[in-house]
């Protein structure tokens, strides 16, 4: 929806400015034709988004036939700069650049064709057009590399948190088969001794299966535990490797996290937090972020807080819906919009205890 907002603004603004700039009637009377056609030109920006190209090929056709028609002089960058930032940003640079080459030499040459000083008209408006539509490229390019970044620096997140599951599943094998295989070795040497004491000394062989029932209990009681932590997944612990990336990415991270035993939880605690601070490197435009875990009655509190706006409600939004879920199962509450002086993604977890 907002985006939406902003292409009509950017439309309005467009036909605003051409319509000012030609009631200025410099070359040329105005009249409603002139009118009509700069709020043409400023209607093509509603589909700047989809169709790059086509608006950029259309509003530089669309300048040619208003001065074709005689209409007054409104330059050639102010028309032209929405368009070819918006080319810039969707990765049509060559196609942004061709559209400069040529709006300027056909505007030079029939200007210059007609008598008008070549100071003025290279030196003084041709330097100043020129500056504006590669100022537009320029912040065009800008902004899709740093989506490009933002893709780049989610995806190591993302990375670096299936390593470290890797680990901790790793860890957690030769746990189990380190703790397993012991009770199982100490249950097989008491079975036998069992079988070879029985005939012979019957309290014996009662006290070896005491310890073959002793040990395999122990190896169920691991297993089960090593079940629960598997189905947990990540715990807070390896949350050091998300902050160190946004810090890496240039945001000052302040991260006040309290240790949870639950680690049920904690799982669902961790992905809340790396899912906040990958939105915030992939949308916001702030410097800082603030990281808060804290147990208060029962209730895990979790808070990710940054200091600059999203691009739009969906791009703080995108990838929350499962944690939204995944929260509200637990029995839990998960909010996220903004606050004064940012954005902040919370959540309140029952932990296990309580529930």
């Amino acid at each position: 929806m907002r985006k939406v907002r902003v292409d009509l603004a950017v439309a309005a603004g467009v036909a605003a400015v051409l319509a000012l700039i030609a009631s200025a009637e410099l070359g040329g009377r105005s009249g409603i034709g002139a009118y009509l056609w700069a709020a043409a030109l400023g209607v093509l920006m509603l589909w700047r988004r989809r169709h790059s190209r086509t608006v950029l090929i259309l509003t530089l056709s669309g300048l040619f036939a208003y001065y074709a028609a005689g209409f007054p002089a409104i330059g050639v960058a102010v028309p032209l700069a929405a368009a070819l930032y918006s080319a810039a940003e969707a990765g049509h640079r060559r196609i942004a650049v061709v559209t400069v080459l040529i709006a300027m030499v056909v505007s030079v040459f029939f200007r210059l064709r007609e008598g008008q000083d070549f100071g003025v008209v290279v030196l003084y408006d041709g330097i100043g057009h020129l500056a504006l539509m590669a100022a537009a490229i320029a912040l065009g390019e800008l902004v899709r590399a740093r989506r490009r970044i933002a893709a780049l620096t989610g995806r190591q997140i993302e990375l670096e948190a299936e390593r470290r599951v890797h680990e901790h599943n790793q860890e957690l094998s030769r746990e189990l088969h380190d703790a397993i295989g012991h009770a199982l070795t100490v249950a097989a040497i008491q079975a036998n001794v069992a079988r070879q004491e029985a005939p012979h000394r019957p309290d014996a062989a009662v006290t070896a299966l005491d310890h073959v029932a002793r040990a395999l209990s122990d190896a169920l009681d691991e297993l089960r535990g090593t079940v629960r932590r598997l189905r947990a997944g990540p715990s807070l612990g390896d949350l050091g490797a998300l902050m160190d990336t946004a810090r890496d990415a240039g945001f000052r991270v302040r991260a006040d996290i309290e240790p949870v035993e639950d680690p049920e939880t904690a799982a669902t605690a961790y992905r809340l937090v790396r899912e906040a601070v990958t939105n915030v490197l992939r949308h916001s435009a702030g410097h800082s972020i603030a990281v808060e875990i804290r147990e208060d009655d029962g209730i895990l509190l979790v808070s990710v807080e940054d200091d600059g706006t999203p691009s739009g409600p969906e791009a703080a939004g995108a990838g929350l819906t499962g944690l939204r879920e995944r929260v509200a199962a637990a029995g839990g509450q998960l909010d996220a919009g903004p606050v004064e002086h940012g954005w902040r993604v919370s959540a309140a977890l029952p932990l296990a205890v309580a529930r």
